[in-house]
């Protein structure tokens, strides 16, 4: 499976998604890495720009080896190759979603895709923390995780979107959310830019990436040892 993350200018949040989804994906299935791969673009880049030096001392300060990468535009052939794009904010998921109609359904935002796993997970009677997912994943061969793999993303694209669980543990429609909880989710359906901020905001920043990326690896890899259940 191949997932493509997306923010502004590839520079800072989609590069640490990036790099912490091999980081994740190396420790949780060790040689069975390679099932789940990560690039990154973004959607009004100068091109070419390398990382942020602040979002690679803030990856460092995980553990989390830097990937080689610099700035790029998104563009048809990365959408085309990937299984899901996942944008940083709701906002950029419309607009990637708008700018390459074909690919509409599978562009989710990081949190978002982790509110459809949950939904999923839940319709089979699962929790995410319910077992060793990881661990199952590594029992099945590479063809076969590979495609159970393509299966897990097949399910979360083909939910029709009035029904995806926009935050993961909150069931309520999204124009509820916004009208009663504007403040509550602003901060939940989004990882926000901290350019301009202190080291301390891209830190936090990391953090939050990190703490989405890891639930989506082990969402996935739910997803794919218990399909058809």
């Amino acid at each position: 499976m191949r997932l493509l993350f997306v923010c502004a200018g590839n520079i800072m949040r989609s590069v640490m998604a990036e790099c912490i989804l091999r980081a994740r994906s190396d420790e949780m299935l060790a040689g069975a890495a390679g099932a789940l791969t990560s690039e990154s673009c973004g959607i009004a880049v100068e091109r070419e720009m390398p990382p942020h030096p602040e979002a690679l001392r803030a990856l460092e300060k995980l553990g989390i080896p830097v990937c080689e990468t610099n700035a790029s535009m998104a563009d048809s052939e990365q959408m085309a190759r990937a299984d899901l794009a996942l944008t940083m904010t709701r906002q950029q998921c419309y607009k990637l979603a708008s700018r390459f109609l074909d690919d509409a359904p599978k562009c989710y935002s990081l949190v978002e895709v982790n509110g459809a796993i949950e939904m999923l997970l839940e319709d089979r009677g699962l929790e995410l923390d319910g077992a060793d997912w990881a661990w199952e994943a590594r029992a099945l061969g590479a063809d076969e995780l590979a495609q159970a793999l393509q299966a897990a993303a097949a399910e979360i694209k083909a939910i029709p979107r009035d029904k995806v669980r926009q935050i993961p543990g909150v069931d309520m429609d999204v124009r509820r959310l916004m009208t009663d909880f504007a403040p509550c989710f602003y901060q939940a359906s989004g990882i926000h830019d901290p350019l301009n901020g202190t080291p301390e905001d891209m830190e936090h920043c990391a953090r939050l990436i990190d703490r989405e990326v890891t639930a989506l690896v082990k969402g996935l890899l739910a997803l794919a040892v218990t399909a058809g259940q």
